[in-house]
């Protein structure tokens, strides 16, 4: 910036000095003119005048020096413009055509026409409205092959409840009104939290990974803590891809492997520790789909971070129990889907697994090694064009880190909490601008594993409406009737609504 404002003001500069030097050579001009007249006539007056020759002579020679002056000036303006033009190549600048041809006809002028100088002055504001509209290239943003589409919502949350949930914004379950514990009041928040960014990548073929495809996704949200004005940023996924046609390697976080479905209702925590398992967390993955006819079989499995989900540390020393473990959680999936009728009706059912390994420092209940484990089944079901069903059943023990035993994993005395659970909706289509979900999620851990004032079941009705009035805004209706059980203490009964306005690009 500094360069260009030395570079606008020397050219305003020479400007103004070729105005009045162009101004006092055609004065000049004009002299040179008469003084040639002068000379022809005192020629011939030294003709018939011999005694005034040497006065002649005298007054050619002034005029002949005052022409050289002039000529020399001439160049030394023209060497001043071409030594500027040079120097705004060196900055690598675009050089506006307009300065270019006022130098041209600055020489040309000064060369000897007697037409006024064009304004340099305009030049600068050239040349700075050239910077400004200079379009940036794609090649300067990102390397050569690789590709990147930008996505995601903003929404604005209101959620209101006859009596207060753990966590008004992020609900898991209705605390227990039992004035021994917690209290019968309700709640009311509003938040943008969902607001959602995110980036799909698509990088070139590696040749030498046998021409593997290489992709991967960035996708944030707001929902990691902070003041409501003072929202913090949260990674949802961030993971990179390499597929060979029906074979695929994935590492990165994402959605867990087991429960790949998730209800339509409760948006941010989706039913989790209420019937719905599974969430996203760090893990490397590999999975071999091959199409059969119109189907298709999807064998996936992985390894994954324990305690990503609920950071256990039974012994409390500073190491999470999945960590100090020293392995992996493993996560598998055997799946078919097939279509039905129209390419956006797949019916398809799948069945998962997760097994997990924690260790302590000291004994918990006797015990330093524990493990999670879970099987679920999923299934969609697209019965017509406007009515589809879709669902999770599991059942396993130690499932916090899973979104299971209504967020319960390991006692204080060492055993590990058993449950049962699941959700299933219908989906139904009312017409093209109204569709609604009507459903049922349950948690139900074995009541004989739950110490005092634990949770001995975790669920709720739900209907969820949408209404998509054009474009791509959506306006969300949903209603829960929610409620939890506890050993020693009063249930939990909370009225749940949520409206919301979302809008995606």
């Amino acid at each position: 910036m500094k360069k260009t404002a030395l570079f606008v003001m020397a050219l305003c500069g020479v400007a103004g000095v070729s105005a009045g030097k162009v101004s006092a050579q055609n004065q000049d001009r004009v002299s040179v003119a008469k003084a040639g007249a002068q000379v022809d006539g005192a020629a011939v007056k030294a003709v018939n005048t011999p005694a005034a020759a040497d006065s002649t002579a005298a007054e050619v020679e002034a005029l002949r020096k005052r022409v050289e002056e002039i000529e020399r000036q001439n160049q030394q303006l023209i060497e001043t413009l071409s030594e500027l033009k040079g120097k705004l190549d060196a900055m690598n600048r675009p050089v506006v055509a307009s300065v270019v041809t006022a130098t041209a006809s600055t020489s040309t002028q000064l060369a000897g026409s007697a037409q006024p100088v064009a304004d340099a002055s305009q030049a600068p504001a050239q040349v700075g409205q050239s910077d400004k509209n200079a379009p940036v290239l794609w090649s300067e943003i990102i390397g050569e092959g690789n590709k990147l589409k930008f996505y995601g919502l903003l929404r604005v949350d209101m959620l209101v409840d006859s009596q207060r949930p753990n966590n008004a914004q992020s609900i898991l379950f209705v605390t227990s009104p039992d004035p021994r514990v917690g209290t019968s009041n309700g709640n009311f928040t509003m938040h943008p939290r969902l607001t959602r960014f995110g980036i799909n990548y698509t990088g070139p073929r590696i040749a030498k990974l046998g021409d593997a495809k290489l992709s991967g996704q960035l996708e944030t949200d707001f929902q990691n803590g902070g003041s409501e004005s003072r929202q913090i940023i949260r990674i949802r996924h961030a993971y990179l891809k390499l597929d060979w046609n029906e074979f695929s390697l994935l590492g990165g976080q994402t959605w867990d492997i087991v429960s790949p479905l998730y209800p339509t209702v409760n948006n941010d925590t989706l039913q989790w520790n209420a019937g719905n398992v599974g969430d996203r967390r760090p893990q490397f993955r590999a999975a071999y789909e091959p199409k059969v006819g119109r189907g298709k079989f999807s064998f996936i499995g992985g390894l994954g971070l324990t305690g990503a989900i609920d950071s256990a540390d039974l012994d409390a020393n500073g190491v999470r129990d999945g960590e100090e473990s020293g392995r992996p959680n493993v996560q598998a999936r055997v799946g078919f889907a097939h279509p039905l009728g129209g390419k956006d009706r797949i019916a398809s059912i799948g069945v998962s697994g997760f097994y997990g390994f924690l260790k302590t420092g000291r004994p918990i209940g006797g015990r330093t090694d524990f493990h999670s484990q879970l099987i679920n089944v999923d299934f969609t079901l697209p019965v017509l064009a406007r009515l589809a069903f879709k669902g999770e059943g599991w059942w396993g023990r130690n499932m916090s880190d899973i979104r299971g035993g209504a967020g319960q994993g390991i006692t204080s005395n060492g055993l590990e909490i058993r449950g049962r659970g699941g959700w299933g909706e219908a989906n139904i289509k009312l017409s093209k601008y109204l569709s609604t979900n009507p459903g049922f999620s349950i948690d139900d851990p074995v009541d004989a594993d739950i110490p005092l004032n634990g949770r001995t079941r975790n669920r709720a009705f739900f209907i969820a409406n949408r209404i998509t009035p054009g474009g791509n805004f959506i306006l969300g209706a949903d209603y829960l009737r929610w409620k939890t059980s506890f050993r020693g203490l009063q249930r939990g009964v909370d009225n749940r609504v949520n409206i919301f306005l979302q809008y995606n690009f």
